[in-house]
């Protein structure tokens, strides 16, 4: 029989849920056109930006995923997401206007006008690679979560919450993302910001649980923290999210360079000054508390592979009924913010990367537009169905990150501001060389190590061991770039670094 306590919270997720359909079916009244779906008519105010950025940032990894390393490693995985936030500003100060100006609709757009077919392809693989792995993040995240609060099976968990966001984000496409980030926006700053203040002052600050605590949570460099895996996932996690398709999309929705300008990087801002400061305070606090760390035993004893229940103990075991529902809400707003942006991004691409530029050039607008909420939901279900076979958030955003910053975000600048035709063959090189050096490095840097131990060379293991396959991938593709620049100057692949002319549409 379920306790008043307990309906209590039902009701609430309920509620909260139900909101989120209502709003998903009002924004399908307004999808016109494919521009509609998939850039919502590019007119969208800064504010509007800046709330759906910052909700898009603030996913299963930045919340649940982050609070959950530092009640594991210490505070020092806070000081790392810094470089989440510092790469919004970046972006938005300086690369949004850029990308607003010249009325995209996709990433792999950008690459096939500036560099060619080739990079396009590569671009559109690395695009799915990323949406997908951030995809599944956000559902195991929303499994985590659910499982935790109503004590149901992960699987049944992780499906139930991916029907909600498949069905808003099909029916609205990013017209309905946009109105539900702002709500979530809301929800989780009001959620996350109100919690780690309460737990601040409950703990007697960061002195009080200081006392609570393995003094080694304190430092920057432990046991778990060595300098070389700080400044390499500093790093990794600075140019993993860089110019990835989500906060591009918010560039391409702004009203103008301006506004997206602002949008973007005031999300950055807000953010920086708010959520690393807010996951440190959640994380030692969960430390600090014996009842907490007690269940997350028990959770762990029953099965579950990492921490990643932490932030749903903590906020159930810190709050009454009536706040700890509002807490919970917080934390699923915080996860499908994320997982529709990349839901709707998938669409796109398939819409737009896929059968508008190797199908049919000529299709309709209805006919994309079918085409969109057809791969919304078959990608959803599957993701869905990876969630439930992988269940570390943490993980699976490393291993996205290691592909994205080497194959992309180099090119991506020169494109943006250093771009001439005579380096278009370096840069496909570039791109092609960051890609096979960082997978060859996450897959063979054991056997790299197992070969030096053989031939008894002396070398400290971490050196290999924490050094991140995006940095070692990124550094590849800018000598490969400064290499091939030189060589390769007036060659081409024919039509494979031809730039594509721009695609004509109804703005």
């Amino acid at each position: 029989m379920i306790d008043g306590a307990r309906l209590f919270e039902l009701s609430t997720l309920t509620a909260y849920l139900g909101l989120l359909m209502w709003i998903g079916i009002r924004a399908a009244r307004q999808v016109k056109t494919s521009l509609d779906y998939t850039v919502a008519g590019r007119d969208v105010a800064w504010v509007v930006v800046l709330s759906t950025t910052a909700a898009t940032m603030v996913g299963g990894g930045a919340s649940i995923g982050s609070v959950a390393d530092v009640y594991r490693t210490g505070i020092t995985f806070a000081l790392i997401t810094c470089a989440w936030h510092i790469q919004l500003i970046v972006t938005g100060l300086w690369i949004a206007p850029r990308l607003r100006g010249l009325n995209l609709l996709t990433v792999a757009e950008f690459f096939g006008q500036k560099f060619g077919e080739g990079a396009r392809q590569l671009a559109v693989l690395n695009c799915l690679i990323f949406l997908v792995g951030a995809l599944v993040a956000q559902l195991v995240a929303m499994g985590t979560i659910t499982q935790t609060v109503l004590d149901i099976p992960y699987p049944v968990a992780v499906l139930g919450g991916a029907a909600i966001v498949v069905y808003y984000s099909t029916v609205g496409g990013i017209r309905a993302v946009v109105k539900t980030d702002v709500l979530q926006f809301v929800i989780l700053v009001g959620g996350i910001g109100a919690a780690s203040a309460y737990l601040y002052a409950q703990n007697g600050g960061f002195v009080g649980m200081a006392e609570n605590v393995d003094p080694a949570q304190f430092q920057l460099v432990n046991e778990h923290w060595s300098g070389i895996k700080i400044a390499t996932m500093f790093a990794a996690f600075l140019l993993g999210e860089m110019l990835v398709p989500p906060y591009a999309v918010r560039c391409f929705i702004a009203r103008d360079s301006r506004q997206a300008r602002w949008g973007v990087a005031g999300g950055g801002i807000f953010l920086l000054c708010f959520l690393p400061v807010a996951t440190c305070v959640l994380g030692l606090a969960a430390q600090s508390d014996p009842a907490v760390v007690a269940e997350i035993q028990s959770h762990q004893a029953g099965g579950a592979a990492d921490a990643q229940v932490v932030f749903p103990t903590l906020m159930r075991r810190t709050f009454p009924p009536a706040i700890a529902g509002v807490m919970i809400a917080a934390l699923i707003a915080a996860v499908m913010s994320s997982g529709d942006s990349c839901l709707s991004c998938i669409s796109t691409i398939v819409m737009e990367d896929i059968y508008r530029a190797t199908v049919d050039r000529q299709a309709t607008d209805a006919s994309l537009l079918r085409l969109g909420k057809y791969a919304t939901l078959c990608v959803g279900g599957v993701a869905a169905v990876c969630a439930c076979l992988f269940s570390d958030i943490v993980k699976i955003l490393s291993f996205v990150y290691d592909f994205w910053a080497p194959t992309m975000v180099f090119p991506f600048l020169v494109g943006i501001f250093w771009y001439r035709r005579e380096r278009v063959m370096a840069s496909v090189v570039a791109m092609m060389s960051g890609f096979l050096a960082a997978l060859s490095w996450r897959f063979g840097r054991e056997y790299l190590l197992d070969y030096l131990v053989a031939q008894d060379v002396q070398i400290d293991p971490t050196l290999i061991e924490d050094f991140q396959p995006a940095l070692f991938g990124l550094l590849v593709s800018i000598v490969a770039f400064v290499i091939t620049l030189p060589l390769a100057r007036k060659k081409t692949l024919g039509r494979w670094t031809e730039p594509l002319p721009a695609t004509a549409r109804e703005e």
